[in-house]
């Protein structure tokens, strides 16, 4: 193991497997959680570095992860690792929720709480009704397990992508907590909505331009041309380093992934790498994982992207932690502290993304109805 982020992508292809009377320490018992048809833990590998493991039954495969009274450790191949556990938030694990299909549709990564949602075939409604929605949110933020809400749009047909059914959901977020918004989705026919959305409340969005399909391979999102024209606009509107977009990471054509890196920095569109949910053969593709890192962060710095917008997450790699795929642990750190930690640095923050949407909605006729000014 010769870096953090290697090791978090061997924890995601391998998955976790207890030592003896691991599973019930109380280090360790409170951060596993049900996920799907299994189990997972969230483990900090280093100070805001995450990653999300399934626990695998298979010992001879996962990672092997150990603890005593005082620490958690994991068998990395370098030798013993120490790292912290995460509790998994108390109102998940309740047996209720473990019932109610809304919980079903969040899921927290780091300091963000995320909501999925789609519209449904029969009604064409949202799969979670606005109070469902509202109410599991406010549990996340009573315990305090939660910085950022990011709501996650399935792709539909809708000319607006389903926008004008999220706009009540934003504008309810905002007036019931104190709290960022970011909106994941796929950009409308009219682009001219996502004035709209600026002026409802969102603070960050993201239009991926590339994802995995079941099989694992690099497939569009959505067509290359409306999503640049997409992401553009969206620069266009909001307020630096607050639009991003996802690429894959195909290791036997790295090229025009480096490529695209470049063109969407230099128009200060923030890239992603998204990582497969089951991780990559390292053997293959760690020299080339290595690259696209290193690239990301030289980029990033030429073009003085802002990434302070950004938070550490557990599905892409990013220009905000790409130091832990290149340096090792005792030596890497972010990029830049996000906003989500700084209480003053969040207040300065808030009221400026505030006063930058007043003074955008004045130019945008149509957006005073969806402000609600």
């Amino acid at each position: 193991m010769n870096t953090l982020g290697q090791l978090k992508l061997e924890l995601l292809h391998r998955g976790i497997a207890f030592a003896q009377n691991v599973r019930s320490h109380d280090l360790v018992a409170p951060g596993i959680f049900p996920d799907g048809d299994g189990q997972s833990i969230v483990l900090s590998l280093a100070e805001d570095f995450f990653v999300r493991a399934r626990v695998n039954p298979d010992k001879s495969v996962a990672v092997l992860i150990h603890a005593d009274p005082n620490k958690v450790t994991l068998e990395a191949e370098s030798g013993p690792l120490e790292v912290g556990v995460i509790p998994a938030p108390q109102f998940l694990k309740d047996p209720q929720a473990s019932r109610n299909p809304a919980s079903a549709c969040l899921q927290l990564d780091g300091y963000c709480l995320n909501v999925n949602l789609n519209l449904e075939d029969d009604t064409r409604q949202l799969n979670l009704s606005l109070k469902d929605t509202v109410s599991l949110i406010r549990a996340a933020f009573q315990e305090g397990v939660s910085d950022l809400v990011q709501i996650n749009m399935d792709h539909c047909t809708e000319k607006d992508r389903g926008f004008s059914r999220l706009a009540p959901l934003v504008q309810n977020i905002k007036k019931n907590f104190r709290t960022f918004v970011a909106l994941r989705g796929f950009p409308p026919d009219d682009l001219g909505v996502i004035d709209s959305f600026y002026a409802a409340g969102v603070d960050l969005i993201s239009f991926p331009l590339e994802q995995y399909d079941a099989n694992g391979s690099l497939q569009p999102a959505t067509s290359a041309k409306q999503g640049m024209k997409g992401l553009e606009y969206a620069a266009d509107v909001f307020g630096p380093g607050t639009v991003s977009t996802e690429l894959v990471l195909d290791c036997q054509h790295p090229q025009p992934l480096l490529e695209k890196i470049t063109a969407l920095s230099k128009q200060g569109i923030v890239p992603l790498i998204k990582i497969p949910e089951r991780g990559l053969h390292l053997k293959d593709d760690l020299q080339e994982i290595r690259r696209v890192a290193d690239h990301l962060q030289k980029t990033a710095q030429k073009e003085k992207l802002n990434l302070k917008w950004l938070y550490p997450a557990g599905g892409w790699i990013s220009p905000l932690d790409a130091s832990f795929y290149l340096q090792k642990p005792k030596t890497a750190r972010l990029a830049q502290r996000p906003v989500y930690q700084s209480t003053l640095g969040k207040t300065a923050s808030e009221g400026f993304a505030a006063l930058r949407r007043k003074l955008r909605i004045k130019n945008v006729s149509d957006s005073y109805e969806s402000a609600g000014l």
